[in-house]
């Protein structure tokens, strides 16, 4: 018989409680393969429970494949089940080797907007009569494309803040930038490639490799992409950032912008052009899209991440007409539809003028978080600091005269609580114009303005002290 630990005072009902404990027993050995259970009327005598409760406990436990009746014999258990549970979720109990990572205390993480000033009451407020407001329609499966009115208000407001020329009809909602990389990821085929700018992004990297996408890298000077170095053999897609370079943070000139589209025509490439940040500008209006030259073979990708908020997930692409349906299959067969309460949300929060109001007032945050970043790096540093990129957007690099930011450097700053990249980890493994080793990416939009000081000396106080070492060592 089964001795099984009844609780009445449990709040799991007792079914549960005999199902439990015969399933375990069936994992630890102790009940075996095609071993006879006790008939539902002699466990729920023993038990002293209703025999409708044993009954249910069998019925679950035969429905998962545990236990099989035979007519006329009983109820067995079913072979090969003993199995061995790891209780702490895969993780070994033994403590790990090695000293605990350090506490970030100041971060110039890149690409982070200030997230202590993300609208969210009004965003809570919009989202609450989104919610009470929408139709049973609206929770079906919907268009792959994207919700109808936040591709109207997304095409009325790129046409204004970015001079992107298009329709709601071209426009492709997705789940941030990350899905759109990966959705185009598919139009290259097994014997092409893509053409990306060295340094880049490490997450279009991740994505493109995840892919299994060939690449070929092209590399920069202090305007950008060399144009007169596109290859001969053109690629599939060409990647680039031509309003705020990530990381190097330079614009890419309306001349090279022009050669790049004729080369795009003449050889039927597209150019994937990613404006994830150029809103902040801080001198004058941002830099006109790319897009706006040639729409056709321009794919334009934004995403509300930088502007608004990461955990948003939201993005877009502005396609040209002839991928259209390709993509949209593509992204049906990802995930049908991004999520329609907050695309709902989003086309509310535009049209009544939140978004830009948001993005005028982080403006000049960030020209205040920048200006007081560069005067903390000038007065530790003065003309052995050159800051680059700094015209827009969220991050700078800044290059140190005779300073080489190599692990051991790079392992005492983190030590001692700052988080900081350095430009060579967005480099990829060749030669190229532009120099790697003496740069570091200070992003400061979501670094407190009384942290940026004290970080800064942190940062000169160890190229000091490693620099000191590595000339007597």
């Amino acid at each position: 018989m089964l001795y099984i630990n009844i609780r009445r005072d449990s709040d799991r009902p007792l079914s549960y409680q005999i199902y439990q404990y015969i399933k375990e027993s069936i994992f630890q050995g102790s009940l075996q393969s095609r071993e006879k259970l006790p008939s539902s009327r002699e466990l729920a005598k023993f038990l002293n429970v209703s025999r409708n409760v044993v009954i249910e406990s069998y019925e679950q436990l035969m429905a998962e494949g545990y236990i099989y009746t035979r007519n006329g014999s009983g109820t067995f258990v079913c072979d090969g089940l003993e199995f061995r549970i790891d209780e702490h979720g895969g993780q070994s109990s033994q403590p790990q080797e090695g000293k605990p990572s350090p506490k970030i205390q100041i971060s110039f993480r890149a690409g982070i907007p200030d997230l202590t000033q993300i609208p969210i009451k009004k965003w809570a407020h919009i989202y609450q009569q989104t919610v009470l407001d929408i139709e049973p329609s609206q929770l079906d499966y919907q268009d792959a494309l994207g919700d109808y009115s936040l591709r109207t208000q997304l095409s009325c407001y790129l046409g204004r803040a970015r001079g992107v020329r298009t329709s709601p009809e071209n426009i492709m909602i997705t789940n941030g930038a990350a899905q759109s990389f990966h959705l185009l990821c598919h139009l290259i085929n097994t014997h092409e490639y893509a053409l990306v700018e060295n340094p880049l992004s490490y997450g279009l990297l991740h994505t493109l490799e995840s892919n299994h996408v060939r690449i070929k890298a092209i590399s920069l000077d202090e305007c950008g992409i060399q144009t007169n170095k596109l290859p001969d053999a053109p690629p599939k897609l060409v990647f680039t950032t031509p309003s705020h370079q990530f990381p190097t943070g330079v614009v890419l000139p309306a001349g090279r912008r022009i050669e790049l589209i004729r080369y795009a025509t003449k050889n039927d490439v597209y150019i994937v052009e990613d404006d994830y940040d150029s809103e902040f500008r801080f001198d004058g209006s941002p830099i006109q899209s790319m897009q706006y030259l040639d729409p056709e073979h321009v794919i334009y990708v934004g995403t509300f991440s930088k502007t608004l908020m990461p955990a948003l997930r939201i993005g877009y692409m502005v396609l040209p007409s002839a991928l259209r349906a390709q993509l949209k299959e593509e992204k049906y067969v990802s995930d049908i539809n991004s999520p329609i309460l907050e695309q709902k949300t989003l086309a509310r929060f535009l049209n009544e003028g939140y978004f830009e109001q948001h993005i005028r007032m982080m403006r000049k945050l960030y020209l205040k978080k920048r200006n007081h970043l560069i005067a903390c790096l000038n007065q530790h540093f003065g003309d052995r600091v050159n800051i680059s990129g700094a015209e827009a957007g969220l991050h700078f690099a800044a290059a140190f005269q005779g300073v080489r930011f190599g692990r051991k450097l790079m392992t005492a700053i983190r030590n001692e609580g700052l988080e900081i990249t350095p430009m060579s980890k967005y480099c990829l493994p060749e030669k190229n114009g532009w120099t790697c080793e003496n740069t570091l990416i200070f992003g400061y939009g979501n670094t407190p303005l009384e942290n940026m000081a004290s970080g800064v000396e942190c940062l000169a106080r160890q190229i000091k002290l490693i620099s000191a070492s590595e000339r007597l060592s």
